[in-house]
């Protein structure tokens, strides 16, 4: 079963332009879609005119304080992913993800004697009942994965979208069969929430994951982190809350909730916001832009109207997963559509 082709306007030329001057992390984006090119020709131009040096960096590090320094070395590192030994065509950064225990799944990164509801990175270190953070960087997207019960592959996704407009395998998320609760009814894709947050003690720099019945957290943390002075400017609490299925009382889960963090230190040291700022540009170079780039090259046949979209179609074209997508850390229902936070 197919749908019918849906032509769309090519760009002019013109708006590519902006790419022909990039240099660095972002040069390889110059190839991308027109699309993704007049859409974030504005994001281009700031990150490859913001771009932080070596020289730059290390400035913002000896201005620091001491005792931090080492700590925030660290994650600018980890920034730069290719690493001696590695020889890959994959080579963003990796960051440590923040999950959620639910009392079920096979994650093998999980820490042993895990408690249901507590958190956990997937570098096995358990978290405990609160994480606490600042949003360096945070965006809203949506993930198809297939389903496990009728035998599809659930590893990878079958479609991935980073700003529920354009999906790396079907194409532009209005018109696609499978968008989140099409004409009232849940389909197969689902919302989520995506930021990467920097750790209360300046230690690391964590990939955290709002899906599902968590997603209206993460929408919470989007819309209270974008009334702030600076993205940074505050910590945020992460703790979770259980529920129970009304048809089965022993089906028990857990939901992020969100809040700004409580006490007098709630608030990001402003010394720390150069740092921050650099991190959130050298995000978006690395990982944020590229991934989107990766997603409207995936499905530049479909947004051409080259090709037909699919009812049903596996491996999420070419697009790379973000990270640990795809890992069995729990089953959770899907967060109604006019859920309110």
């Amino acid at each position: 079963m197919s749908k019918k082709k849906e032509t769309q306007e090519k760009p002019a030329s013109d708006e590519t332009a902006i790419v022909k001057a990039l240099e660095g992390p972002l040069a390889p984006l110059e190839d991308s879609h027109p699309l993704f090119l007049t859409k974030y020709k504005e994001d281009l131009t700031r990150v490859s005119q913001t771009l932080p040096s070596p020289v730059e960096l290390q400035k913002i590090l000896q201005a620091l304080p001491e005792d931090i320094q080492g700590n925030v070395s660290d994650i600018i590192k980890k920034t730069s992913g290719k690493k001696r030994g590695v020889y890959t065509d994959d080579n963003r950064p990796d960051f440590p993800e923040l999950r959620l225990f639910h009392g079920s799944g096979n994650d093998p990164n999980r820490p042993e004697n895990m408690v249901p509801g507590h958190f956990y990175l997937n570098t096995k270190e358990n978290v405990g009942q609160e994480f606490v953070g600042a949003v360096l960087a945070i965006w809203e997207g949506r993930t198809m994965w297939g389903d496990r019960d009728s035998g599809d592959a659930s590893g990878m996704p079958i479609c991935q979208s980073m700003n529920r407009s354009v999906g790396s395998t079907y194409g532009t998320c209005q018109s696609c069969p499978h968008r989140p609760w099409r004409d009232g009814e849940k389909q197969k894709c689902s919302d989520d929430v995506v930021a990467f947050m920097l750790t209360k003690d300046l230690t690391e720099l964590v990939l955290v994951r709002f899906s599902k019945t968590s997603e209206p957290a993460g929408r919470r943390l989007l819309r209270m982190a974008k009334r702030d002075i600076e993205l940074w400017s505050k910590w945020y609490s992460i703790t979770s809350d259980s529920r129970t299925s009304q048809q089965d009382k022993n089906w028990r889960w857990y939901v992020m909730q969100v809040e700004p963090a409580e006490g007098d230190d709630n608030l990001v040291q402003e010394e720390v916001y150069p740092f921050c700022e650099a991190m959130c540009t050298l995000l978006e170079a690395s990982i944020i832009l590229p991934k989107m780039a990766d997603t409207y090259n995936s499905a530049r046949k479909v947004l051409d109207g080259e090709e037909e979209i699919e009812e049903e179609e596996e491996g999420g074209g070419d697009v790379k997963p973000l990270q640990g997508e795809g890992d069995d850390y729990g089953d959770m229902p899907e967060a109604p559509e006019d859920d309110n936070v």
